[in-house]
C-alpha cells in the first residue's frame, strides 16, 4: 500500500445512507493510509462529532430526515469548522453549489473514480482558512457594477466587465491547495460553461488533475491564450475565460461577494 503524505494521521468521517458508498470510500481512502469511519445518517454523524474529531467530513447531499445542506448548517451553527465534501448525483449539482456557498469545500459527483475522489480530498485537507468573506444579502443582476467580483467559494471567481461579460479565474484558496500548476486544460466544449460543473482542469507537479467548478453559466467569448500557454504563472488575479452569462437571475444568488468588491 502506498502511503500518501496528505493521509498521515488523518481521519475521515463518511456520512451516507448507502453501504456501497461506504465501501467505495473506505477502499480508496484506507489504501492510502486515511483512517475512515462511517455512519448511515446525518443525526448519527452529529452525535459522533460530539465525542470525536475528524480532519474531513464526506457526506451525501440527499439523505432522509436530515440532508447534507441541513447537516452543514447545523455543523456551522455548532461552531464546527471541519472541512466538508458533498457527494451528489447529477440532478443535484445546483444544490451542491448552494452547499459551497454555505461553506462546503467541494462536491464529488456520483459515480466517481478514484482520481475524482482523491483530488478534492487533498484540496480540502490543504485549505488553511475555510472562511469566505461575504457581503450582506443576496446579489442580483441589477446590483452589478463594473469591477464587482462574485465567487464560487474555494473554486472560481467572475468579475463583471463594462460590456456585460464576466472575466473568469481561479479562486486563491484553490490555487494554494493545489500547489504549483504545470498545465491548464480548457473546457471540452470551449464555447459553453455551466455553473457548478468543471470547466477548467489544473494539473500540478504531483500529477494530480484538479477540476475547477465554474461560477456562472454562459457562452465563452474569449480565452486568455497567454495564461493557458504559461500555466506556471497562473495567479488568483489571472483571468482565463471571458463569458457572456445566460442565467444571471438564477445563479448570482448562489455566489458570494467579498466585502471590498464594488457594491
Amino acid at each position: 500500500m502506498t502511503q500518501n503524505h496528505d493521509a498521515a494521521n488523518r481521519r475521515v468521517l463518511v456520512i451516507d445512507d448507502e453501504d456501497v458508498v461506504h465501501a467505495s470510500m473506505r477502499k480508496v481512502l484506507s489504501r492510502l493510509g486515511f483512517g475512515v469511519d462511517g455512519v448511515l445518517s446525518a443525526r448519527e454523524g452529529l452525535a459522533r462529532l460530539q465525542t470525536d474529531s475528524f480532519d474531513l467530513i464526506i457526506t451525501d447531499l440527499m439523505m432522509p430526515q436530515m440532508n447534507g445542506i441541513e447537516l452543514l448548517q447545523e455543523l456551522r451553527a455548532r461552531g464546527n469548522t471541519t472541512p466538508v465534501l458533498m457527494v451528489t448525483g447529477y440532478p443535484t449539482i445546483r444544490t451542491a453549489v448552494q452547499a459551497m456557498r454555505l461553506g462546503a469545500v467541494d462536491y464529488v459527483a456520483k459515480p466517481f473514480t478514484r482520481k475524482e475522489l482523491l483530488s478534492p480530498v487533498k484540496r480540502a485537507l490543504r485549505i488553511e482558512d475555510q472562511a469566505i468573506h461575504e457581503s450582506e444579502g443576496v446579489v442580483h443582476p441589477q446590483s452589478l457594477v463594473p469591477g464587482m467580483t462574485v465567487f464560487l467559494p474555494h473554486h472560481s471567481w467572475a468579475r463583471y466587465e463594462q460590456e456585460g461579460t464576466f472575466a473568469v479565474g481561479v479562486e486563491e484558496s484553490f490555487l494554494k491547495a493545489t500547489g504549483a500548476i504545470l498545465a491548464i486544460t480548457p473546457p471540452q466544449e470551449i464555447e459553453l460553461i455551466e455553473q457548478g460543473f468543471v470547466g477548467l482542469v489544473l494539473s500540478n507537479e504531483e500529477g494530480d488533475a484538479h477540476g475547477v467548478a465554474m461560477p456562472l453559466s454562459g457562452q465563452v467569448v474569449a480565452v486568455n491564450e497567454q495564461a493557458f500557454h504559461d500555466a506556471t504563472s497562473l495567479g488568483p488575479e489571472t483571468w482565463l475565460l471571458r463569458v457572456l452569462p445566460s442565467a444571471l437571475a438564477e445563479e448570482l444568488p448562489l455566489l458570494v461577494v467579498k466585502r471590498d468588491s464594488p457594491m
